[in-house]
């Protein structure tokens, strides 16, 4: 999936707008990055979440499936063997906010309580280069919140505003979202398409990337409520009524 193209983020935190904007490009949904941008719900601390970006693309008749490994969030015991999710899964995460007072916690329950209501599936399965590679094989290409600070294998990133800067010591890990937009012959490096064109692997919006470090930066991704993956696919439009 070569034709998979993302416009650069225009500032540090839109790199899932950007990310949301390059799938909807891909499937010729024909929607500016700015009017993306504006439309996404953001954080008030910068930056927005995995399930808000479904949240966008369940409204525009996309159908939308998040894989989580947040065991911030969700509980393993929330969840069947085969991966779906208990009946009563936004009863246990409202609960959950009642009694744990995090304020991003709070702000991924009522995403994901919203997220559901539109139709989206959450879903909890191993995390391995064949989950990837099926969708990437029917030419899915698919977002993924993981923690950037593991992926770039650089210095943790220090916030002032919404720009970061990279800090060893006062820094902190750092969440981002990618493109997996498909893999090489060798099937051990996928192919990346990152909004964040300085990012220190290629300086470019495009490269590869071992298998391995991208499944550990997306289970690393726990820690800035990341660790997911977003797939996303327009659902067939209905026939006009004669």
């Amino acid at each position: 999936m070569n034709d998979v193209r993302i416009h650069p983020q225009p500032d540090d935190v839109t790199c899932g707008p950007a990310c949301l904007h390059s799938v909807y490009a891909y499937y010729g949904d024909d929607i500016s990055i700015e009017k993306t941008i504006a439309e996404v719900k953001m954080l008030p601390g910068g930056g927005t979440l995995d399930v808000l970006l479904g949240c966008h693309a369940l409204k525009r008749n996309y159908s939308a499936i998040i894989y989580t490994y947040n065991l911030t969030l969700f509980d393993p015991s929330w969840f069947h063997r085969d991966g779906k999710p208990v009946k009563n899964l936004v009863e246990k995460l409202r609960k959950q906010a009642r009694f744990k007072r995090n304020k991003k916690l709070r702000q991924a329950t009522e995403g994901y309580t919203h997220f559901l209501r539109l139709g989206g599936q959450i879903l909890w399965r191993e995390l391995t280069p064949e989950l990837i590679r099926g969708y990437l094989n029917k030419r899915m290409p698919l977002i993924t919140g993981l923690s950037s600070t593991y992926l770039y294998q650089d210095k943790r990133d220090f916030m002032r505003g919404k720009d970061s800067y990279y800090d060893d010591v006062r820094g902190e890990p750092s969440g981002h979202f990618v493109v997996l937009s498909d893999y090489t012959l060798t099937r051990r490096k996928i192919i990346v398409a990152d909004p964040y064109k300085k990012n220190p692997i290629s300086h470019d919006n495009y490269y590869k990337v071992h298998m391995q470090r991208l499944l550990n930066a997306i289970l690393l991704g726990v820690v800035t409520y990341d660790a997911n993956i977003l797939v996303l696919h327009p659902k067939p439009k209905e026939p006009e009524k004669k």
